[in-house]
C-alpha cells in the first residue's frame, strides 16, 4: 500500500534533480569553454548591478566629501568621480570650478576637460574673465576648452589670447585654438606666428593655423574634418613666409 507513495515521492525528487540539473548545465560553461547565454545574461546582469552599486557609493562619497572644509578632502572626492559615468558626476564637477581653494578648481577643471564635457564650456569661459580668477586656473581652463573642442570657446580664447602677458599662456591659448579649429582664430593666429616674441609661442600658433586648414591633425578629426579646404597657392605662400620667419635668428 506504500508503493504508490513511495514511486511519486521517488519520481518528485527525480524531477527536482532534472531541474537542478537544467539550471546548473545552462549557467555553466558549454563545450570548449564557450559561455552559456543564460549564464553570460546572468553574470552581465550581475554585473551591471555592482557597477550601479559602485557608482551610487562613489557619488555619495564625492558628494560628502565636497561639503568638507579640508581642501585636499574635496580633492580626493573629485578624484572618486573620474571613472563615474553618469551626469551627476558631470554636475558635481562643474559645480566645484566655483570652489573657493584653487586646486580644488584646477582639478575639476582638468577633469572636465578630460571628459569632453560641453556643458562646462559656458561656466569656464565665464571664469576665465572674473577678476579674482588666478592666472594658473585661467591657463587650465583655456586647456581644458581646446580639449573640449567646443566652437564656442573660440572668441573667449581669442580674448583671454590678446590679454595674456606671459609665454605660458600665449602658448596654451593659440594651442587651444588650433584644436578646437574655428577659422575665425586664422587672423590672430597668424598675428601670434609672425609678431609674438616667443619663438615657441610661434610654432604652436603656425601649428594651430596648419589644424584649421586640415593640413596636420588635431583631436577633434570630425570637426576638423568639416573645415578643411585644400590650400590655395597662396595659402601654401604664406606658410612659407611664417617658415621663414621662424627660422629667422633671435
Amino acid at each position: 500500500m506504500f508503493k504508490p507513495y513511495l514511486v511519486l515521492c521517488v519520481a518528485s525528487l527525480g524531477g527536482a534533480l532534472l531541474v537542478t540539473s537544467l539550471a546548473s548545465a545552462q549557467m555553466a560553461p558549454g563545450p570548449g569553454g564557450a559561455s552559456n547565454p543564460l549564464g553570460a545574461i546572468f553574470n552581465q546582469n550581475n554585473n551591471r548591478a555592482s557597477e550601479r552599486t559602485t557608482t551610487e557609493h562613489n557619488l555619495r562619497s564625492a558628494e560628502a566629501g565636497l561639503g568638507d572644509a579640508d581642501p585636499r578632502v574635496r580633492v580626493e572626492a573629485l578624484r572618486q568621480l573620474r571613472d563615474v559615468k553618469d551626469p551627476r558626476a558631470d554636475f558635481l564637477l562643474i559645480r566645484a570650478i566655483s570652489d573657493p581653494d584653487t586646486r580644488v578648481r584646477v582639478k575639476a577643471i582638468d577633469m572636465l576637460g578630460a571628459r569632453g564635457n560641453k556643458d562646462a564650456v559656458e561656466p569656464m569661459c565665464q571664469l576665465l574673465f572674473l577678476r579674482s580668477t588666478e592666472p594658473v586656473v585661467r591657463m587650465h581652463i583655456a586647456a581644458a576648452l581646446g580639449r573640449i573642442g567646443d566652437e564656442r570657446a573660440a572668441k573667449p580664447l581669442i580674448q583671454y589670447l590678446y590679454e595674456a602677458t606671459d609665454e605660458r599662456s600665449r602658448g596654451t591659448a593659440v594651442f587651444a585654438l588650433g584644436e578646437i579649429g574655428d577659422r575665425s582664430a586664422t587672423d590672430v593666429l597668424t598675428t601670434a606666428a609672425t609678431e609674438d616674441p616667443s619663438p615657441t609661442v610661434r610654432r604652436l600658433a603656425q601649428q594651430a593655423i596648419q589644424k584649421i586648414n586640415g593640413e596636420i591633425p588635431g583631436s577633434h578629426p570630425l570637426t576638423t574634418a568639416k573645415q578643411q579646404v585644400v590650400p590655395t597657392d597662396q595659402k601654401l605662400s604664406k606658410l612659407r613666409e611664417l617658415d621663414r620667419e621662424l627660422n629667422k635668428p633671435f
